[in-house]
Order: structure tokens, then sequence, then C-alpha cells
């Protein structure tokens, strides 16, 4: 009964009415959607009051459902703010799902200016059902404060101290290697000082007539009194080479290079008289005898022959014919003397064969090698692999290591290849007295050594100019160790 009499009811409402109802129902639900599909926006500050010189964080929300899209944030109008200052903008965005999108926009400031600083409300642009719309954003107000001033002292206090910081080995860097590098200019300079002068050129020869210096080598041998000492062979072969190099001189004769029948066949033909012909003959046969036969003349024949070759050369002698011979200056440095001003090249002697000592400067650019360019780049290795130290106490740490590994490397190279890196670059190795490699345990002495020659402003190495016969620096004569420039025997001591 009751249900017929709501259809009843129903169908007596008018057509009329029906239809109001519907539009109503219809503009309700068209005005609603808009409404759920509006731009939500929101700022706040992280405090309200700060000190001078703090950081504040505002940050900005901004809730959308798609199809809307969020096209900027004003926050340009902080720049207008006079005294604040904007320092970072951070953006961020987040998908809830069936709850919509956030934008969040994070803003760092700060301010140097005490006072109350107005925010106004920050725009936010969005674009919606293709047309663009703007939501705003509160306004905010901020204090800055400066710094609580105490009352309870109006004396002025004493300036503090600077606080220093404990020395660490990247301070004392700069310092080590300004060292090295003094200790190598003063080296240098050292090293030149001692450098001796470069050699006098040779003065002018002098021109001396052949028969004049022929006579004069005769009144030498015959001051030597050779044969009255008993050296009667030593006597007749000096007098014969005195007529040989005077006869090769004043005749252009190959006297020296000849025997005496091929002197006494080329005599004939200089325009010799026959009566000096003989007279030679006689004298160089009976020096032949002398020398090869172990004749003994009488003792008057050895003054004979030496007058009747002074007689030869008078009765022959030309003022025209000249010979160069090699001025003699009070001193000027003879060869004997030169030699010792510029020594032959130094050798170590070993049982097998004889091997060069290595010069100084091979030795020095050889060491700049192994001391800057190498280690160099180990530590560069070890600074792109852990970094540089942040403290003290992890820097000394480093440098325990690297110097075990710095010994290691240089005893090992110098045990199985006679040196480091440097020296085999340059062609020079490092040997013990009989030019063999190191062993390990003196390579580690020579190691040790290198350290104390190198601590006291690489004074060590002085010690090469003071013993230049081996040309060896403290290390070396603390190992008793040298350095070649030939590569030895392969094999360890």
């Amino acid at each position: 009964m009751k249900q017929a009499a709501k259809k009843r009811i129903f169908f007596c409402i008018g057509p009329a009415i029906r239809k109001r109802w519907a539009f109503a129902i219809f503009l309700f639900l068209f005005w609603m959607l808009p409404i759920s599909a509006q731009v939500s926006v929101s700022a706040e500050l992280s405090q309200n009051e700060i000190l001078i010189g703090d950081q504040i964080k505002l940050t900005i929300l901004s809730y959308y459902q798609p199809p809307t899209e969020i096209s900027d944030v004003g926050f340009s109008v902080l720049n207008g703010i006079t005294g604040l200052e904007v320092l970072r903008a951070e953006r961020f965005e987040k998908d809830n799902g069936e709850q919509g999108k956030l934008l969040e926009i994070q803003i760092a400031a700060t301010s140097f200016d005490s006072g109350y600083y107005r925010i106004p409300p920050i725009p936010v642009l969005y674009r919606q059902n293709g047309r663009e719309d703007t939501a705003w954003t509160q306004e905010l107000g901020l204090r800055v404060n400066t710094f609580p001033i105490t009352t309870d002292s109006v004396e002025l206090q004493p300036i503090k101290d600077i606080i220093g910081e404990p020395m660490n080995i990247w301070d004392t860097l700069p310092w080590l290697v300004g060292i090295f590098l003094l200790a190598g200019l003063g080296l240098f300079i050292f090293f030149m000082l001692r450098r001796p002068p470069p050699p006098l050129p040779p003065p002018p020869p002098i021109r001396v007539p052949i028969h004049q210096l022929a006579l004069e080598q005769l009144e030498q041998l015959e001051s030597r009194k050779l044969w009255q000492q008993g050296q009667v062979k030593d006597y007749h072969s000096g007098l014969t080479h005195i007529i040989r190099e005077y006869l090769e001189k004043r005749y252009h004769l190959a006297a020296l290079e000849s025997t005496t029948d091929q002197i006494l066949q080329q005599l004939g033909h200089v325009g010799l008289s026959p009566e000096w012909q003989k007279g030679l003959r006689r004298l160089l046969q009976s020096a032949d005898l002398v020398k090869f036969a172990k004749a003994t003349p009488p003792a008057s024949y050895h003054t004979e022959a030496l007058e009747e070759a002074r007689s030869f050369i008078r009765s022959t002698q030309d003022e025209e014919a000249v010979v160069e011979i090699a001025r003699e200056i009070p001193g000027f440095p003879g060869p004997s003397e030169e030699a010792s001003i510029n020594p032959p090249p130094y050798i170590l002697d070993t049982e097998g064969e004889p091997l060069l000592l290595a010069g100084f400067w091979r030795r020095f650019f050889a060491r700049l090698l192994d001391i800057y360019v190498f280690p160099f780049l180990v530590l560069l290795s070890v600074f792109l692999l852990v970094g540089r130290p942040d403290n003290q106490e992890i820097g000394w740490l480093l440098i325990l290591p690297y110097l075990a590994g710095l010994w290691l490397y240089h005893a090992l190279m110098d045990h199985f290849w006679g040196g480091p890196a440097g020296k085999l670059l340059l062609g020079i190795r490092v040997t013990d007295e009989k030019g063999r490699f190191l062993s390990f345990g003196r390579a580690s002495l020579r190691f040790l050594g290198k350290l104390i020659s190198e601590s006291f402003f690489w004074l060590g190495y002085l010690f090469y100019f003071l013993n230049r016969n081996r040309r060896q620096t403290l290390h070396d004569m603390m190992a008793q160790t040298f350095v070649i420039r030939k590569l030895p025997p392969v094999g360890g001591a």
C-alpha cells in the first residue's frame, strides 16, 4: 500500500517541477568540480626570529591535482626586500597518487641588518583547464636581532694572542724543498770553484838549426858518462840515434827506420863526400857490433866515436836547415804538469776488466731524477688514492710507510739491477770494490748513509770532492761502494 502511494505522489508532481530539480542538481555538481581542483599554496619560516648572520629556511608548499600544472613560483619578490639576502633555492616534487602532487620550494636566506622584515605573499602561477591563474601564499614576518651585550662589565679587555696551530709535514715541505735547492746550488758553486782552469795554449815553437840541435844532444850524451859507468850499449845506441836523426833532418833520409846498409846506400845520392861516407860506415857498423854482437871496443874508441860524430856534423852543417822545437817557458806547465792538472779518467781497478768511475754531473742528474721525479709520482699516486691528510698525525703516519717504500725500492734496485731508475736511465751503476752488484744488506746500509748525507744540507756529497781519486760520497764510504759507468758482470756480492 505504501509503495503504491509513493508512486502516485511521484507521478502527481508535474514535469516542469522535475526539470527544475534536475537542472539544480547539474549546476551543483558543475560548481563543485572546479572547487575540488583548486591549487592550495602555503609558506612558512623555520623560525620567526634570528640573530644577525644566521640563516633561516622559507618553505613554499603547493598542492595541486593533475591535469593542473604549476608553471612558476615567483619567490624572486624576495630580492626586492632591502637587507634580506637569498642564498640558495631548491625545488622538490612529490607524486602522492590519487591525492595529487606536491611542489616544495626551500629557500635559504640571511640578513646582516637588524630589524623587522615583512615577507609579502608569494605568487604561484598555474595552468588549469587551458587558462592561467595565480595563487598567493600568506604574508610572513621576520625579526633580525643584534647580538646581546652583557652589562655586567664595561672594562676593555686585552687583545688575545693569535692561536697558533701545530706545524705538520705540509708546513715544513716548502722549507725542505728550499733547503734541497740551496744545497744543490752550493754544491754547484763549490764544484765550479774547484774546477781546474782550461789548459793554456802552447807557446809558439822556436826554430833551431839542425846542426846546433845535434851538437847539443852530443854534449848531453857526453855529460851522462854512460860508457864510464859500464853502459856501453846505451852510449852507442844514443850516439847512432843522434846521427840518424841528423841525417834524416839534414838530408831528408829515412834514417831512423832504415838499417845501416840501407843508410850507407842512400849516402851516395845526397852528395856526401867518400871520406865522410867511409867514416860513417865505420861509426855505424861499430855501433851495431856493440849493440847486437855485444862487442867491447877499447876505451879510447868511445871518445873517438863521439869526436868523429861531432866533426861530421860541423863539416856538413847548413844554417838554413832548421827544425821547430817546443819552447819551454818558466812557469808554463809542461806535458807532465799538464797531465797532473787534467788527470786521465778515474779507473776502478778490479780483478777483471777495469771500470770507469762515473763523473759528478752524471750522478747529480741521476739523483735529481730519483729524489724529485719518481718520489713525486709516488706521492701523487698516494694522494689520488687516499686524498690529502687532514691532520698532522695522519701526515706523520704516511711518512713511515713512504720511507719504508723508498728503502725497499733503493735496496732492491741496487741489489738486482745496480741502481735505481735515475742511474739506469743515465747509464751508471752502483757496485762494490770488485765491480759486482751490491748485496741487499750493503744496499740497505748505503740507503741509510744516503739519508744521513742528505739530512745535513747534503754535506755528505762534499766527500766526493775530497777523495777525488775514488769519487766516493759519504754513503759510498760507509758501504764501500763505487758508482761506475760500465755495466758490471751479473751476480751479487
